[in-house]
């Protein structure tokens, strides 16, 4: 792929030829003004998002000197894809790479580090537990490149879909604020539905948990269903897990991790489906409603059940004590149809998330020689 107003053969060129890896160093010990300090974790992974930063001045350690402008690419893991090009002038971790273009533009070298090219030679990394990458290696690896206004262009069209990338993250981020504030005022009852004749509701039955759902053990384990494959879906501690060809649950309902990492992590489950048996199943008894349950258990600190430390775990018999305002079968048909529009609106703006992340993935590939 290339802009129709532009011809000629790119210059290739080793990554070290065009940029550096050279940065000053800041000592927080000499210090007297506060500074801002970007380290790992405030890199998202492969968003190119600044999570936050601190105040270097604080810090106990020798920083990389940035300016705005400046890529900056974690070498620690590089196979987490952890890059920004600076917002400001400031500090970084050790181990993040300060890289300035020489005779390319510092947002043309923004786009080279995201690419599979850059990525692979980060990866050719040294150790084992903590692998780095090796600046020796990379710098030797052969790219090529675009006269400046070519690198302008490219960089400026790759700009656009970060920002409608940045936009749709921040559309998902703001419907799932709506609907925890909307879920906890519904629960609360701040906010009452009223009936098709515009009249109230009966007033809400404190109940227990135990009282309006039961809960199913499950027995499958991943080995088991290593070389199985069907229709059905069977879910893990992270959601779908794979498709089998039997299913245990012919009906909808919810399903919780109750072991390991992720413990408390809830799923609405559709019927005609099977859950590890590191979950729980939770079933709605008479008179309650599916996604009324799902939304409800939503509202519980399962954190507070948690026993062991070595493997978390959590048991039905602790939780299920919970006390709650249950509203009759009508209100909570209204409450569960309202969250989940606002559940299935969420979907729609991920899946256009990684319509759009895709396109980036796909440009990135063909927009460089």
């Amino acid at each position: 792929m290339r802009f129709p107003e532009f011809d000629g053969e790119w210059e290739v060129k080793k990554l070290g030829e065009v940029a550096s890896n050279k940065s000053g160093k800041y000592n927080p010990i000499n210090a007297t003004d506060s500074i801002k300090c970007i380290e790992l974790e405030h890199l998202a992974t492969e968003t190119g998002q600044l999570l936050g930063y601190t105040d270097g001045s604080k810090s106990g350690s020798i920083k990389n000197v940035f300016n705005e402008g400046d890529v900056l690419f974690g070498k620690l893991r590089p196979y987490l894809k952890k890059y920004l090009q600076a917002p400001f002038d400031g500090v970084c971790s050790s181990e993040i790479w300060v890289l300035k273009g020489k005779n390319i533009s510092n947002d043309f070298l923004y786009r080279i580090v995201q690419t599979n090219s850059f990525i692979d030679l980060a990866n050719q990394s040294s150790g084992s537990k903590m692998p780095r990458a090796d600046w020796n290696v990379v710098e030797n690896g052969f790219f090529s490149f675009p006269s400046l206004t070519e690198q302008q262009k490219i960089a400026s069209f790759l700009s656009l879909i970060d920002e409608r990338i940045q936009t749709q993250s921040k559309i998902i981020e703001n419907l799932k604020t709506l609907i925890k504030a909307t879920s906890e005022k519904l629960f609360t009852q701040k906010i009452r539905f009223k009936d098709d004749n515009g009249s109230d509701f009966p007033d809400w039955e404190v109940k227990s948990l135990g009282e309006i759902c039961e809960k199913k053990s499950s027995n499958i384990s991943a080995n088991k269903i290593e070389d199985n494959f069907g229709e059905y879906i069977i879910y893990g501690a992270s959601g779908v897990l794979k498709k089998v060809d039997f299913y245990e649950e012919k009906n909808d309902y919810i399903s919780i991790v109750k072991d390991g990492a992720g413990v408390g992590r809830l799923f609405y489950c559709k019927g005609k489906s099977s859950v590890l048996g590191t979950m729980d199943i939770i079933k709605p008894l008479a008179n309650t409603n599916t996604y009324f349950l799902f939304y409800l258990l939503s509202n519980i600190d399962f954190t507070k059940y948690v026993t062991g430390s070595t493997i978390p775990h959590i048991y039905f018999k602790d939780y299920k004590n919970e006390n709650f305002g249950i509203p009759c079968t009508e209100e909570q048909t209204k409450i569960a149809t309202f969250l989940s529009q606002i559940d299935e609106k969420i979907e729609i703006e991920k899946q256009l998330l990684i319509e759009y992340e895709n396109q980036k993935k796909y440009l990135l590939q063909n927009l460089f020689i």
